[in-house]
């Protein structure tokens, strides 16, 4: 056990999840030798197998089971006393570092978000991806370091979400759009006009929150097309004099000439539209947590919700 260091637990952990030496190279950033050579280190410190190769894949021992379930732990532990006992300088920061936003939001501010990034850490590298699947995997494991959604309360209690932002929702038209001409606009006016379905990937494939929020207004809406991409979606609302049914930040999206109508969206009807951070609860109290969050709320200060 002398010559076990955190390296090679980190590199082992990683392997546990990848299940792949090259895998694990390329997430880490080193060679598919200095793998090799840490697990080896760790076989022999622990005087067991570890993994045994299936096919392309390596399958952990029981053994290793039982460590992985103890050593993310010790490591976190250790890890949240480092950085809170070190001066935290994000210009000195040089890895790669992932961050989750929803589509809507790298549409709005993703190119704003990397600016202020690489303004206080301009030597590191960083990957802004979309929300998806795997999304709260990769936060719980480290292998992202924030995230950028709507509230959800189906995410586990181990994903910390921090409000950042309010959102609002408001039913959008094209400027020449006949409803722009009333000083109130009324359900039955809605129902005269077709209606575009912007679906949320992951959360909402089959398109029923427009339907069933509208439905619940008193409003029988004629969906006619659906879509999961924001851009497509206000174009053919601007092209097909259709209505769109989305959170006000599509107004800060710059070349559109959707507008808000005079209609008041009943909130009861609607999922909750915080914009929060997401981020394993772990790492709540870290230096870099804290700073991406600070760098989060600068962001937004930029793209201030239209005011209905």
């Amino acid at each position: 056990m002398d010559n076990l260091d955190l390296k090679s637990i980190k590199i082992l952990l990683n392997l546990y999840n990848t299940r792949n030496t090259y895998i694990t190279a390329e997430e880490l950033d080193i060679s598919q030798s200095a793998v090799a050579r840490n697990l080896a280190k760790c076989r022999q410190s622990f005087n067991e197998p570890l993994f045994i190769r299936t096919g392309n894949q390596l399958s952990p021992t029981a053994f290793t089971e039982a460590l992985v379930e103890k050593l993310p732990n010790l490591l976190n532990s250790i890890d949240e006393i480092i950085a809170t006992n070190q001066e935290f300088e994000p210009s000195k920061l040089t890895d790669r570092y992932l961050i989750y936003l929803n589509h809507q939001s790298q549409l709005l501010y993703g190119a704003k978000l990397f600016e202020l990034l690489n303004r206080d850490a301009p030597k590191a590298t960083w990957f802004i991806k979309s929300w998806d699947q795997t999304s709260v995997e990769q936060l719980l494991d480290n292998r992202a370091a924030i995230g950028v959604n709507y509230h959800s309360d189906t995410l586990p209690n181990s994903i910390y979400q921090e409000k950042i932002a309010d959102d609002y929702f408001a039913i959008f038209a094209g400027e020449n759009h006949p409803l722009h001409k009333l000083n109130e606009v009324t359900s039955k006016d809605l129902e005269r006009f077709s209606f575009v379905s912007l679906a949320v990937p992951h959360i909402d494939e089959r398109n029923i929150y427009v339907d069933s929020i509208l439905e619940d207004m008193g409003v029988r809406a004629k969906v006619l097309f659906q879509t999961d991409s924001l851009i497509l979606g206000m174009k053919v609302a601007e092209l097909q004099n259709m209505l769109l049914l989305s959170t006000i930040e599509v107004f800060n999206y710059p070349d559109t000439t959707l507008q808000p109508i005079n209609f008041k969206v009943d909130s009861k009807s609607l999922p909750d539209s915080k914009i929060v951070c997401t981020f394993a609860r772990k790492n709540r109290n870290k230096p870099l947590t804290k700073w991406l969050i600070k760098i989060l709320r600068e962001t937004e200060t930029h793209f201030q919700p239209f005011d209905l």
